[in-house]
């Protein structure tokens, strides 16, 4: 008498599971119900069941696997707890839907701050983009346009006297300043939809495209709801970079038309403050500093999710352990080793660096036009501002396990 193999449950169709992350030098997975909107981090085991809960696949055969990868037997209580931490969070066929996100996380709205939708179906409107100037990201495309993108920052090198004359101009005017910041604003919008576009040509999914508001910014925006489950770290490299690369190919016919007018002409002076200030705000999207780009790309790089904040307790327990306090880091493996104190100790210098130049060119100026005691006042306010920047701060609210966006 045989006895009969029960399949195992199933998950969800249309669970997202992560590849592996870095946290805290533990090595982590992300589950994500698209439907509430909702990541979790799990550990490599519970990775482990959860990627063989097809429906088919009994029990006793994830247990066997199970204790062939890691030597322990999964018992009937480990089996009940994690189920039952799967039905909880809806993830598990057969269990109660999620209530939709659009449903309970209705928009917000005041005069100070908030956010407002642009257009209805963000996924349709970034398929239609993708379909029209996908070319842009291609190989054939790409390569000619490095070339040009180099032949340019080639160019303001040559010519960086006249146009750094062309940028002190435009601030001293008004209306030629405003219409630089314009146009400046709009390369941010173009440079948010590019990280859609890119996205979306590697499978990830635009959830909305709006303008977000905390007077007196006003910033366009681009919500990608699962790049950290894009297929590879190249697709999530790109993904983050899509945006500078728009920045400078925007840039590209300003420094030919910059040459074609004459030297007087009024519009030579505007696209001059134009170029030079683009250039510098693709280099700030660079910055390896949370929340710009470079920052992303080299936490997907590193396969490190919070990188920064992560960093700084790596660097607080090794300080810790050697006036002996604490366990160390002894527990870090070498490869989240090196990627925390690296950064801590790249971004500690960039930082103190930023500061520094800033406090120094404030104090510069406001004691050339208010005397030294203002500039010695405006310096250290700088120097606290940016110093805020870099301090740890307190999360949202949310369960236990589950994924701050």
């Amino acid at each position: 008498m045989t006895t009969a193999v029960i399949s195992g449950p199933a998950t969800r169709a249309g669970i997202q599971v992560s590849g592996r992350y870095l946290r805290d030098g533990a090595p982590v997975h992300l589950v994500r119900d698209p439907v509430a909107d909702r990541s979790f981090e799990i550990g490599v085991k519970e990775h482990f069941v959860l990627t063989r809960l097809d429906g088919a696949t009994s029990r006793e055969e994830i247990a066997d696997a199970y204790a062939a990868e890691f030597g322990r037997v999964l018992g009937p209580a480990a089996w009940q707890q994690l189920l039952g931490l799967l039905a909880v969070r809806g993830l598990l066929e057969g269990c109660p839907a999620p209530e939709p996100a659009a449903a309970k996380r209705p928009g917000r709205r005041n005069p100070l701050g908030g956010s407002v939708r642009l257009v209805s179906d963000a996924a349709a409107t970034t398929d239609r983009l993708h379909r029209f100037f996908g070319f842009v990201f291609r190989g054939w495309f790409l390569i000619p346009a490095f070339a040009a993108i180099v032949a340019m920052l080639a160019g303001v090198v040559r010519y960086w006297p006249e146009l750094a004359a062309d940028t002190a101009d435009v601030f001293v005017s008004p209306v030629a300043l405003m219409a630089v910041a314009t146009a400046l604003w709009v390369s941010v919008g173009l440079h948010e939809l590019g990280h859609g576009v890119v996205a979306h040509h590697f499978g990830g999914t635009v959830g909305e495209i709006g303008i977000r508001w905390q007077l007196p910014m006003v910033i366009m925006y681009c919500r990608i709801d699962d790049y950290l489950f894009l297929r590879t770290r190249r697709h999530q490299v790109a993904t983050a970079s899509a945006g500078i690369l728009v920045n400078l190919l925007v840039l590209l016919p300003v420094l030919p038309l910059w040459l074609l007018l004459p030297a007087q002409d009024p519009t030579r002076t505007l696209l001059g403050a134009l170029l030079l200030l683009g250039l510098a705000q693709a280099a700030l999207f660079l910055l390896p500093l949370p929340p710009m780009d470079g920052y992303k790309m080299l936490a997907h790089s590193l396969g490190v999710l919070r990188l920064a904040s992560g960093s700084r307790r790596y660097a607080g327990r090794a300080l810790a352990a050697l006036i002996g306090r604490g366990p160390g880091t002894a527990g870090y493996p070498r490869r989240a080793r090196l990627a925390h104190l690296g950064y801590a100790l790249g971004a500690g210098a960039l930082v103190v660096s930023i500061v520094t130049v800033v406090a120094a060119v404030v104090h510069r100026v406001i004691t050339a036009h208010f005397g030294p005691v203002a500039g010695a006042v405006s310096a250290g306010l700088a120097v606290l501002i940016g110093v805020s920047f870099v301090l740890p701060r307190k999360p949202a609210d949310g369960r236990r396990g589950e994924v701050q966006k």
